[in-house]
């Protein structure tokens, strides 16, 4: 768990005009939620943000928010951020107000350790999820899960319910679903030649029909 701390400002205005004025001006606006707390609308300085989020834990940094002007302090964890489509810039973001003593829902990243054996002998791997969703108290949020692959041989198959229990967390994902699997290399040459096949397929179509057109 990593925490740091970040001077946040009360939005006193609200509305897309006033979200665009105060964007304008180098702040995104925000909002702090949390189960049976009542919301505060926040401004916050995106480049400071950024860096302090330059750490192992990534979005699940525990941020302690304080309130300019204020004795307000909150502890959060970024759980939305609204992008423009375009240039990716946080146009909002929501943080989530944790409480001591209850779990919360975050994603894990998954640290994968080794080099599988069925790699070594001309294997391919093929990686299906990089995180899991995890259900823990704020103080055991981990900066990521590492998972030993260097056992697995071609054919084999890594599932969320091979993931080695962590004590104090639980895992919501499901049990089922593919992490990674160790493909034969068989199997990618024949996949990489059945799409070129039915690209070659799709070009003779459409040159045979550029033909009929161009006869008639």
């Amino acid at each position: 768990m990593i925490t740091v701390e970040l001077e946040v400002f009360n939005r006193e205005s609200l509305g897309k005009q006033a979200n665009k004025k105060y964007r304008k001006n180098g702040f995104v606006p925000a909002v702090i939620y949390g189960k049976n707390k009542d919301n505060l609308n926040i401004l916050v300085d995106p480049i400071k943000l950024k860096k302090l989020l330059k750490n192992d834990a990534g979005e699940n940094t525990i941020i302690e928010m304080k309130l300019d002007k204020s004795d307000l302090k909150k502890n959060v964890l970024l759980k939305d951020a609204h992008l423009d489509t375009l240039t990716s810039d946080p146009l909002h973001l929501d943080f989530y107000e944790i409480t001591e003593g209850m779990d919360v829902k975050v994603s894990a990243p998954l640290l994968f350790i080794g080099k599988p054996e069925g790699v070594k002998n001309g294997g391919v791997i093929q990686t299906l999820s990089n995180e899991i969703k995890i259900k823990c108290l704020p103080t055991n949020i981990p900066n990521m899960i590492e998972i030993s692959i260097s056992d697995l041989n071609i054919g084999d198959t890594l599932r969320v319910k091979d993931i080695k229990p962590v004590d104090g967390i639980e895992i919501l994902s499901n049990p089922e679903s593919t992490i990674i699997s160790i493909l034969a290399p068989r199997l990618v040459v024949e996949t990489a030649t059945a799409d070129t096949d039915e690209s070659s397929e799709s070009g003779s179509d459409e040159n045979s029909e550029q033909e009929k057109n161009t006869e008639g």
